[in-house]
């Protein structure tokens, strides 16, 4: 009888031994599948990509498209490390262009991401200031003004002048007007201390409109 039970225990403990064997196998394979998985490139397009450096920061500006428009994709780094979380961002348009800035002039990278409205053209802007190692978002150019608007049907233009933000678009005669007067519309737009773009005064006769080059 005891070599009966001895043989017992030691097929138990045989089947025990083989089935912690395939427990383990299996969890590494699952282990390997999920590592295969992650590794696998995003089909999404990328539609624009753009790194810019400020001092010791490096920020890699992409947007991928979306159903709805683009994502817009903000990484900062110093060095390779990651300085923040990636910023991510559903975009109405289409990202055109991106640049580094210092309007208020106090030394913290500004980030401004200009983006265009598809077939309207009615450009927009994405702003973001640098500090303590955390974006904050700058509120974008207000509304436009009666005068301002007047003729106004998109293909807005952005670039940083200097301490500025310059928003140019041209001006069409009349709202059934087809194609534009030939005149262009300049707005200059300056960063106060609440992180708002403002525009400047402008001349006396309320625009700063020139002919089209």
């Amino acid at each position: 009888m005891k070599s009966f039970t001895s043989s017992w225990w030691l097929g138990a403990a045989a089947l025990l031994a083989l089935a912690s064997c395939d427990s383990t196998r299996t969890a590494t394979e699952d282990t390997s599948m999920a590592a295969t998985a992650e590794s696998v490139p995003s089909t999404e397009e990328v539609a624009f990509s753009r790194d810019l450096t400020q001092g010791d920061y490096r920020f890699q500006i992409q947007s991928t498209t979306a159903e709805n428009g683009q994502q817009l994709t903000i990484r900062t780094r110093r060095g390779e490390a990651l300085v923040t979380d990636p910023i991510r961002l559903n975009m109405k348009g289409n990202v055109t262009d991106a640049v580094m800035g210092d309007l208020n002039g106090n030394g913290s990278p500004e980030l401004y991401v200009f983006t265009s409205g598809g077939t309207s053209s009615f450009g927009g802007v994405e702003a973001y200031e640098f500090v303590d190692k955390s974006f904050r978002p700058l509120k974008s150019p207000q509304k436009l003004s009666a005068d301002m608007a007047k003729g106004y049907k998109g293909e807005d233009k952005y670039e940083i002048r200097g301490n500025r933000l310059v928003r140019t678009f041209p001006v069409y005669g009349s709202d059934t007007a087809r194609t534009a007067s030939g005149e262009m519309r300049s707005i200059e737009y300056s960063l106060n201390s609440e992180g708002m773009l403002m525009p400047t005064p402008m001349p006396a006769s309320g625009s700063s409109t020139q002919p089209r080059p």
